[in-house]
């Protein structure tokens, strides 16, 4: 196991700001090139750095993958949870929430999730932590969905909210390995047409008891 210098972080800006382009470079050789590109020279190349200010960080490479994983993840589920929190969900409709579920269902598994389904891989946990934040917005947003089971005709809520997500979500996963993906609108749209069938039993949703407005989650890895 390696030593990780990296849970004291630097207090310099200039140092910061060091670790900043190692962490960058790191993360985009990942998406573009893989793991097995990732060297500690292939790094401080593309990060403009130097081999000691690397080790002056990081005892190596794993150690590097370490600090990536627990930092991308830990911040990705801090912005989702803040998100959730901030909004009244109380102001939405049924057809809303659905509709801004799926485009961010869609987005987790394109926009950045390549390097970190990558840096899954290259850590050895094979889409634990990946897997583990998706359930994480999935729990969340079948929380969402069930504050407005007065809008559903579904006999059984709960199950219906169950078996849609994991419908739509299979559906979007299943377009993210196929040869020649759907249009971002065009899946988030059917993704979401597909979950609103489970909810309201094939009819059309029940009118809202309160206003609607669009949902826009947030941008999940900015």
């Amino acid at each position: 196991m390696s030593v990780n210098k990296h849970h004291n972080p630097p207090k310099q800006s200039r140092s910061r700001r060091t670790l900043e382009r190692i962490v960058q470079a790191a993360l985009e050789i990942l998406e573009e090139q893989g793991y097995t590109a990732l060297t500690v020279q292939s790094v401080v190349d593309r990060a403009n750095s130097s081999v000691g200010s690397f080790y002056a960080r990081f005892s190596g490479k794993e150690d590097l993958l370490d600090y990536l994983g627990e930092r991308v993840w830990d911040q990705a589920l801090k912005r989702w949870d803040g998100a959730v929190r901030a909004r009244d969900w109380s102001e939405i409709d049924l057809q809303h929430i659905a509709e801004g579920s799926m485009g961010l269902l869609v987005d987790i598994g394109a926009s950045r999730a390549g390097y970190l389904r990558a840096l899954d891989q290259a850590r050895g946990i094979d889409g634990l932590a990946y897997n583990r934040f998706r359930d994480s917005v999935l729990g969340d947003v079948a929380g969402i969905l069930l504050e407005r089971r007065d809008e559903m005709s579904h006999p059984e809520p709960e199950l219906a909210v169950r078996l849609g997500l994991l419908a739509a979500e299979g559906m979007i996963e299943a377009d993210r390995v196929a040869d020649g993906p759907l249009p971002r609108d065009i899946l988030a749209s059917e993704a979401t047409s597909l979950l609103l069938h489970y909810l309201t039993a094939g009819s059309t949703p029940r009118a809202p008891i309160r206003s609607s407005e669009e949902v826009d989650f947030f941008d999940i890895w900015s």
